[in-house]
């Protein structure tokens, strides 16, 4: 059976001096490549991005905000490592917890701007994103 977002169109451009994403508490996930782009980024050790910014949480490198808190990579001018990001940013809002239902994503809708907005993304995209990042 086809999913909801293969056979609708669904509308998303990350807007303009947005962020809200980057300011939502929780927690961001780090895999070997995301560390490494990061730390190249950044032009330090992987070894040192580790120890300044992560902690490991049953085996994986985590990045937490807690509420009130801004990820430690946001600035005035955006995200500060926008290019190596890691998965999990470069993928959101497609989710599998955001994209299971039409209405999950329609409560998403109302967090972030950038939902309903832009071109229409290809099914093949959004099946890509959430290959990428499996949350």
């Amino acid at each position: 059976m086809a999913k909801w977002w293969e056979t609708e169109p669904v509308q998303f451009e990350c807007q303009p001096d947005c962020f809200k994403c980057c300011m939502k508490p929780g927690v961001v996930t780090f895999d070997r490549g995301d560390i490494h782009n990061a730390a190249e980024f950044l032009e330090i050790k992987t070894s040192d991005f580790k120890k300044k910014f992560l902690v490991k949480d049953h085996g994986v490198w985590e990045m937490e905000m807690e509420e009130g808190q801004l990820c430690q990579f946001l600035t005035m001018q955006g995200c500060n490592i926008h290019t190596a990001k890691p998965k999990q940013c470069n993928t959101y809002p497609f989710w599998q917890e955001n994209m299971r239902t039409r209405n999950h994503w329609q409560l998403v809708a109302g967090f972030c701007p950038g939902i309903g907005k832009g071109p229409i993304i290809p099914p093949e995209e959004i099946a890509q994103r959430l290959k990428d990042f499996k949350g």
